[in-house]
């Protein structure tokens, strides 16, 4: 089958995974971020479907890439199309992308559907991406990460209140969907008549196979965050606040901080040094995601602060090492990847005093550690592996094929 995978890629995880013709040069830079999609796009490549990787790039000029470039490797063929650097303000003759709700990038992705030509089309995130695949009438699988509503509550500004109105438009033409989490399908359920089935994000083999945590790990003392935005969602400040207070029981605590915002001299740090919070953190800002999952393996917990996830996938990864992992018991999507408690700490990480305190105990409590490491890797392995994810996913493409044909026949009847 060919299957259109649309959504944000990196073009470094891309290149790392599949072996893209030289001639071509390198790829764009793409979406920073995790491995999410190239982990799907690879099961599928192994499973003998062929797969048009489809995304946009912000960084790089729009007339370089319009309306696509392409790469190709066995397998795969990866598009990159422009993205306008700017959500309002006129960049290059051309107005800001929200102005119009993306129309421009929209239009390209949809030139890169025709050239890719798939059966079928799996997009990911209910905004731009969902929007042009359902403008080819090719039959979508569209795949929600976020809760858009919550998402603009968290950060109420005008590209949010944009992007939620383009979530409302899409959801209402969605005929086959996807949540990442319980959790997020209960929010879009008012939204949408489409039936909603629960996927989680797939972890790529690699790091599954990764050896994990020991009790060289516990013994470090050594905390991880990984967060990508210095925003009131992600709530880095309470975090940082937290484990000042935390190094004050025990001062060999140490953290260190990946993500867009946590860079050193970024926002996240010039603000802990104004007010002290900087001692034994580490600002390391984005990094390789290899980078990230080789602190996680040598480090005694992930502190993860954020106000709403739908199915994060840094708790998932630290979870599939045997990291344990200190997030909020009310932010959405986290107890359940959690277990309720039973693969995590779950404390109210609005609260300094009670995330510190929970620091503290999860340094200390080595039998506790050991548990919580124990089933957190069971779990993420039960939930997460990619070859589960793949499966379900394979299972649901099934269906909507089906369902396109249905409604080809019930369109075109013969005579």
């Amino acid at each position: 089958m060919r299957i259109a995978l649309i959504g944000p890629y990196a073009g470094a995880t891309l290149s790392a995974q599949f072996p893209f013709t030289a001639a071509d040069g390198g790829l764009p830079p793409g979406y920073p971020g995790a491995p999410l999609m190239t982990a799907l796009a690879k099961a599928l490549v192994e499973r003998g479907h062929r797969v048009g990787c489809i995304s946009t790039d912000y960084t790089t000029p729009v007339d370089q890439l319009e309306p696509f470039r392409a790469f190709h490797a066995p397998g795969v063929t990866a598009y990159f199309c422009p993205q306008r650097p700017h959500s309002f303000r006129s960049s290059g003759g051309r107005r800001g992308r929200s102005l119009d709700h993306f129309k421009f990038e929209r239009e390209c992705l949809l030139a890169a559907i025709k050239d890719f030509a798939p059966d079928l089309i799996h997009a990911h995130w209910t905004y731009e991406f969902v929007w042009a695949a359902l403008d080819s009438g090719i039959p979508t699988l569209a795949t929600a990460h976020d809760s858009p509503a919550k998402v603009l509550r968290f950060t109420p500004n005008l590209y949010r209140a944009s992007r939620y109105l383009m979530a409302r438009h899409v959801l209402a033409r969605v005929r086959h969907l996807t949540a990442v989490s319980p959790d997020l399908a209960d929010d879009l359920r008012h939204w949408t008549n489409a039936p909603i089935s629960v996927v989680p994000n797939p972890i790529p083999n690699d790091v599954l196979a990764v050896a994990g945590c020991t009790a060289t790990a516990f013994q470090s003392k050594s905390f991880v965050m990984v967060l990508n935005g210095w925003t009131s969602l992600k709530n880095g400040a309470t975090a940082l606040r937290a484990f000042s207070r935390a190094r004050r029981a025990d001062p060999q605590l140490k953290l260190t901080c990946f993500g867009a915002g946590f860079e050193h001299a970024g926002p996240a740090h010039v603000w802990a040094q104004r007010h002290g919070f900087d001692v034994n953190v580490s600002f390391r800002g984005p990094v390789p995601h290899r980078a990230i999952i080789e602190q996680m393996c040598n480090s005694t917990a992930l502190l993860h602060p954020s106000r709403w996830e739908a199915c994060c996938m840094s708790i998932a990864e630290a979870m599939s090492v045997g990291l344990p992992v200190i997030a909020g018991r009310k932010t959405d999507g986290v107890p359940w990847q959690l277990d309720n408690g039973a693969a995590g700490a779950l404390v109210d990480v609005t609260d300094p005093e009670d995330t510190a305190a929970s620091i503290v105990r999860m340094a200390s409590d080595a039998v506790q550690w050991e548990r919580w490491s124990v089933a957190a890797r069971a779990r993420a392995r039960r939930l997460f592996s990619s070859d589960a994810v793949v499966d379900r996913y394979i299972e649901l493409y099934a269906g909507v094929q089906s369902a396109g044909i249905e409604t080809a026949a019930a369109l075109n009847p013969t005579p």
